[in-house]
């Protein structure tokens, strides 16, 4: 069975995510996504028993060490933390990820935003296999084409059925 968008989505989001902070435990790699520009879901108390919960961006404000960090989104409108989402899984973060995860030659040409990579047997250094397509005006995997994704998917490991 082919895995759906939301699937592909997460499989990228964990393996980005442990690859670039250099770990297989995603919780682990969670923690040190602590700091700015990551994304974590709060939950505001408005009374003893009532509450709302929102997604929060750490911003240069509240860049400290993760205690400090939890302290200071425990007073922002009374909160604690609920769940860390991480940082966005932007281009550079993605090549990072592929650089710890691929031993291959990888090329991204700017002139027309293709992923490429050269097979290390070949000798044709002009010999590039085309893999991907990021669409420069959209910042973020999640909003990139779902081929783009699903490219990504596989060269991070996934499988297609």
């Amino acid at each position: 069975m082919t895995k759906t968008l939301l699937e592909i989505q997460e499989f990228n989001r964990r393996k980005i995510i442990c690859a670039v902070n250099g770990t297989e435990d995603y919780e682990e790699a969670l923690k040190k996504e602590l700091g700015v520009g990551c994304k974590v879901k709060i939950k505001n108390f408005i009374t003893h028993n009532e509450f709302n919960e929102e997604i929060f961006v750490i911003d240069e404000y509240c860049d400290f060490f993760n205690e400090t960090l939890f302290r200071k989104i425990g007073s922002y409108k009374n909160s604690e933390i609920i769940e860390i989402i991480g940082k966005p899984l932007t281009l550079d973060r993605v090549l990072l990820a592929l650089k710890n995860i691929k031993c291959s030659w990888l090329y991204f040409n700017i002139e027309n935003s293709n992923i490429c990579e050269r097979d290390a047997n070949m000798y044709d250094y002009d010999d590039f296999i085309f893999l991907a397509n990021w669409d420069l005006t959209k910042p973020i995997l999640e909003k990139q084409s779902e081929e783009t994704q699903r490219a990504f998917y596989e060269l991070l490991g996934g499988e297609n059925d």
